[in-house]
């Protein structure tokens, strides 16, 4: 086997007499020099492609060079993949007497301490190292030398992603040390961004890595009229000797699926999050194993990179409202021939739109990028808490270091010095003298029980509203749909059904709903995330012109449904174009969720109307506006200032306190505490603006 001459011929030998390689894979060439040479590196490879081993092989070697004790932190974003990448691990490093550690909520303090002390490597999540630095055991991070993180696409534009970054400079701060900071990555559409957020304040050299090798896909879309999906998977057991692993985007539809499959004996476990851990494990090895279980349905539990064995075909049940989302799922099929099957099916006008938008973007090999926040003036609140809590006082120098983390890296030092005067004044912080200290607030909120785990958990697991049928949670959708329809009835479609709201209990985050008239368009199209603008125009895109492409079949049934459909739902060859409806006046701009709240906050705090809505094709005015007022008033705004736009937003967002509460929800944060009312105004108009919009308006027409 002939590899980088400085990898340890100890490592060389166990992977090439117990694993057996003959060779490296191109990408694990590509990637060992690199971080041998101690550059940061980002790795963009897809699932099965080796990513793991060729980060980890030239790591192992830097651990065997020096002395004992946690010198690399390994983070990921799910418990389940924590276990799974502790256990492939702990079999490459315990050859040579070095150990693995995990670290996550399912264990014990004193399980986690004892691994930890012993650990070479420590597996963990984001929130375990903010509860680390709040323990007595944050000298375990003193002597760090690598950051890995895995699946950093899963992080990257949430709140989670915000902290982490920002953990990577207080493990600086702490240790003193320039930790060589390796990151990987399913296909994103901005890796260069990425690469930019995982240097943050390291003064070391970085590398990028793709790997430019692409698996042949072939992609079935079929109709629930033509066969069920359960009698489809009977087709493929029966005909084939595939191993099949079933995507659902609700549990209630996975469970709905399993329990067709059934009807028609066949053995299909569910893997959601509902699911205990135990169980969840025992099919995860079940079907690794056993040759019998061919098939299993999961929703987004499975998305990621768990080992589940070889796995021949992905059937998705529905369709993602992102490319990027659907080429990870679609990764879990073909690891050993390189080919990846794929089969989807379509019925509803959701289905059909994201067919669209993701035959577009695979077309023209296009993927949505991530956009990280740079100016994320709460979670800075929130860090400067910590930071003065582990340091026992703010210092320039340790300042210095977050402010570089790429969250922090558009707060101008007015900004910061408001948000310091804000946290001494809510007692989070104390001033003495020339020092800024712990405030006598703090004890509260790093404690124990319910206010250390909302300190330390920052991701946005209740944010999303629990929709309740029947008394039953069928599923969880986005607070956006709450305000996205101008309509006196507010419908939407989740798991391809439709649902009419008849109440919201903002508190408990519920909303109880009956079956809606299948007659009547939904007012959106739910789910739990947002449609992004790169993914909406994509959709435009091929109603103007539909593209299908290589690999894609279209059985009789589909291409017809899928015609008829882009027939009866045309864009306008205008980019922006207005027309009147039912007493409306629609706004059609394809620029996806945010950017069309951000247009109709636009019009909210120029013009004063109430009944704006917005959802990710359109702005919606129903009352109160004539067409040709409103198309002077959108070139009107096309022509204000960045500036004068932000002004106007925020005089309006601080004198109507719940809408602004409305708009932070869609971020799914927590954080509005640790930041004066005027920092959140402005932190919110920098999520929603969209500049290139603004421009977009002067060229409005009236259809």
């Amino acid at each position: 086997m002939v590899v980088d001459p400085r990898l340890n011929q100890r490592l060389i030998d166990l992977f090439s007499y117990r694993y057996r390689w003959q060779s490296l894979r191109e990408i694990q060439n590509r990637t060992i020099p690199p971080i041998l040479d101690g550059k940061n590196l980002l790795l963009i490879a897809g699932t099965a492609s080796g990513k793991t081993e060729a980060v980890m092989i030239p790591v192992v070697n830097r651990l065997l060079e020096i002395s004992a004790g946690l010198k690399c932190i390994y983070l990921a974003p799910l418990k389940s993949l924590i276990n799974d990448v502790s256990s492939r691990l702990e079999l490459m490093l315990r050859p040579f007497g070095l150990t693995v550690g995990k670290w996550h909520g399912d264990l014990t303090q004193s399980e986690k301490l004892t691994v930890a002390k012993e650990a070479s490597v420590l597996v963990t999540t984001p929130e375990s190292v903010e509860g680390i630095f709040l323990s007595d055991n944050r000298e375990l991070l003193s002597c760090l030398e690598f950051i890995i993180i895995d699946e950093v696409h899963a992080f990257i534009d949430s709140p989670r992603g915000a902290q982490l970054a920002s953990l990577m400079e207080r493990i600086k701060i702490l240790s003193g040390i320039d930790q060589q900071r390796i990151a990987m990555s399913a296909t994103v559409g901005n890796p260069e961004l990425l690469l930019e957020w995982l240097n943050g304040s390291s003064d070391r050299e970085s590398e990028l890595v793709v790997d430019e090798k692409r698996n042949k896909r072939t992609i079935e879309v079929l109709t629930e009229k033509e066969i069920s999906p359960a009698k489809y998977l009977e087709k493929l057991l029966t005909e084939t000797n595939d191993k099949v692993l079933v995507f659902s985007y609700s549990r209630s539809k996975a469970e709905e699926f399993a329990a067709q499959a059934r009807s028609i004996d066949i053995d299909t476990p569910v893997h959601h999050s509902s699911v205990s851990k135990s169980l969840r494990v025992e099919i995860e090895e079940e079907f690794k194993k056993d040759r019998k279980l061919r098939a299993i349905v999961a929703t987004s539990t499975l998305e990621m990179g768990i080992d589940i064995g070889d796995i021949d075909r992905v059937i998705f049940l529905e369709i993602p409202p992102s490319t990027a989302s659907f080429l990870q799922r679609a990764g879990r099929a073909g690891r050993k021939g390189n080919k990846s099957s794929v089969s989807v099916f379509i019925e509803d006008p959701q289905s059909l739109y994201n067919l669209l938008g993701i035959s577009q973007m695979l077309a023209v090999d296009s993927v949505e990028p991530l956009k990280p926040s740079d100016y994320h003036l709460p979670l800075l609140g929130h860090q400067l808490i910590g930071l003065t809590l582990n340091r026992g006082s703010l210092y320039h120098d340790d300042l210095s270091i977050l402010k570089r983390a790429f969250p922090f890296r558009k707060v101008e030092t007015e900004d910061f010095n408001i948000l310091l005067k804000h946290l001494i004044d809510e007692a989070f912080l104390a001033k003495t003298g020339r020092s800024v200290t712990q405030g006598a607030s703090t004890a509260e909120i790093v404690g124990s029980g319910k206010e250390k785990m909302d300190f330390v958990v920052l991701f946005p697991g209740g944010f999303e509203y629990s929709v309740i049928f029947n008394g039953h949670e069928i599923g969880k959708i986005h607070p956006a749909v709450l305000s996205s329809s101008s309509d006196d009835e507010m419908s939407f479609l989740l798991g391809g059904r439709s649902y009419l709201v008849k109440e919201v209990n903002s508190n408990r985050k519920t909303v109880h709903v009956v079956k809606g008239s299948s007659g009547k368009p939904p007012s959106w199209f739910g789910g739990s995330s947002l449609m992004t603008k790169e993914f909406a125009r994509a959709i435009r895109s091929s109603l103007l012109e539909m593209r299908i492409p290589d690999g894609m079949l279209l059985s009789p049934g589909a291409s017809q449904i899928l015609l008829d459909f882009v027939d009866n739902h045309r864009a306008s060859p205008n980019l922006i174009s207005l027309r009147e409806s039912n007493k409306r006046v629609i706004i059609e701009t394809f620029a996806g969720d945010l950017s069309n709240i951000f247009l109709s906050l636009c019009i909210k705090a120029v013009s004063g109307l109430k009944s704006v809505s917005a959802n990710w094709h359109s702005v919606v005015i129903k009352r109160g506006v004539d067409i040709d007022e409103l198309h002077e008033m959108l070139l009107a705004i096309s022509r204000l200032e960045v500036r004068e736009v932000s002004g106007i937003l925020s005089t309006f967002l601080l004198a109507n306190p719940s809408e602004l509460k409305r708009q932070y929800e869609l971020f799914g944060e927590k954080l509005e505490r640790y930041v004066p009312k005027e920092l959140l105004v402005k932190y919110v108009i920098h999520r929603l603006f969209d500049s290139l919009l603004l421009s977009e308006l002067a060229g409005a027409v009236i259809e």
